[in-house]
């Protein structure tokens, strides 16, 4: 395996020394933790990798293979999700591709390992909206958002009388219940409130929390598909054109009024604003019954730890190219003599800076002593002056003859 390597830091001869006892022997450092790639490789080869990594989001990534296609890694964590929990983005992108007109990512494949799940599939044409919004106008924005809500209307179509993906697998619940513990959807509010309650902050509304619950989450629905995070990073424009809808992760069969409740949580309010303008002129509004159920539930809930955190669970190491994993630093420090040199170096460039600052210290010691001594002068002849003023103009006089 690839060695990492630090650039020495101290400034003894004994830190040296113990540095480059502990030095790499093999040149071939890692560079980048993600893709393995090394020194060696940097040095020795020409390969230009087209695999690139286009964004990540907490344990999980999403890589460019080439143009055409887009792979997405999600980590496994049975301690939160139970036994390898796929979620519905691959049952809800199949559906769509197969039942619908709306944009999704096709062909897409679903693997999974020991540690993460994996989904390949085609890649969709265009940016972002997050990426090329700034380029557009409000008029521009606008034309998405009606497009986006025709799509939606299109989506609504479709319905369930259980709250499940297309599949019939269950959805992770993470607003009706805490952070950070897995609660699925589901239309029985006894059974609701029995996973919920003990992270529930406030116990003496349980009354009023179900009769909201039973309200607005009747079972046999019908519900209908949602998506549940149309954020601009998941919009994909082409010509000025919606082009696709990506991670379909928090869709499924959920409450009519769900997709407009999410909408309050975009990051861009703009976008926000711009969708519910668009589907408000398809007649797709929330309730005032709606409203207040949100309402009441907002921030209900304490997050909740697991019990046991799973470990192997691998998150990025922010550190590491804080460590400056450098070819040039390490054959800079090769020999032990080398190092020594270092620390002398650094060890007499902090010497030269503590002495230039405790110089600064004494010219500004030295200011404010002739500073002091000035206002000291400048007090005691003021009050001479006041006490010349108080003497009559014949004392003032004799004072001047020097009698």
């Amino acid at each position: 395996m690839p060695g990492q390597y630090t650039p020495f830091r101290g400034t003894t001869e004994e830190e040296a020394r113990e540095h480059h006892a502990k030095r790499p022997k093999s040149p071939d450092l890692l560079i980048c933790q993600n893709c393995g790639f090394t020194a060696t490789n940097a040095l020795h080869g020409s390969y230009i990798s087209t695999v690139k990594v286009l964004g990540h989001s907490g344990p999980g990534g999403v890589w460019a293979i080439g143009d055409k296609y887009i792979l997405k890694e999600v980590a496994i964590d049975n301690n939160r999700f139970g036994d390898h929990y796929l979620g519905p983005e691959y049952p809800m992108t199949h559906f769509l591709d197969e039942n619908s007109t709306i944009p999704v990512a096709k062909n897409m494949k679903h693997w999974s390992d020991r540690a993460s799940n994996f989904f390949l599939m085609d890649r969709v044409p265009g940016e972002s909206l997050e990426k090329i919004g700034p380029q557009l106008s409000w008029d521009e924005v606008v034309v998405l958002a009606d497009e986006v809500a025709d799509y939606l209307v299109q989506l609504r179509k479709f319905t369930s009388d259980k709250l499940q993906a297309p599949d019939g697998s269950l959805i992770r619940d993470s607003t009706f219940g805490p952070q950070g513990a897995l609660h699925f959807w589901t239309s029985d509010v006894d059974e609701w409130w029995a996973r919920v309650e003990p992270s529930i902050r406030d116990k003496s509304r349980k009354d009023h929390l179900m009769e909201q619950y039973s309200l607005l989450i009747k079972p046999g629905g019908p519900f209908v598909l949602t998506h549940g995070d149309l954020n601009v990073q998941n919009i994909m424009v082409k010509d000025k054109h919606v082009s696709g809808i990506i991670d379909w992760e928090h869709g499924g069969y959920l409450p009519e009024w769900w997709e407009l409740k999410e909408l309050e949580r975009l990051q861009s309010k703009s976008w926000a604003r711009a969708l519910r303008e668009a589907l408000a002129r398809r007649n797709v509004v929330p309730s005032e019954a709606a409203k207040t159920f949100a309402a009441t539930f907002y921030n209900a809930f304490k997050d909740v730890t697991p019990a046991i955190f799973n470990k192997s669970v691998k998150f990025y190491d922010r550190t590491f190219h804080w460590e400056s994993p450098s070819i040039p630093h390490y054959s800079a420090e090769k020999s032990l003599n080398s190092v020594i040199w270092l620390a002398k170096l650094k060890r007499e460039g902090i010497e030269k800076t503590e002495a230039e600052k405790k110089a600064i210290e004494h010219r500004i010691k030295t200011a404010e002593d002739r500073a002091k001594v000035a206002e000291e002068k400048l007090a005691e002849n003021e009050t001479i002056l006041a006490e010349f003023n108080k003497l009559s103009a014949e004392e003032k006089e004799n004072l001047k003859r020097g009698k």
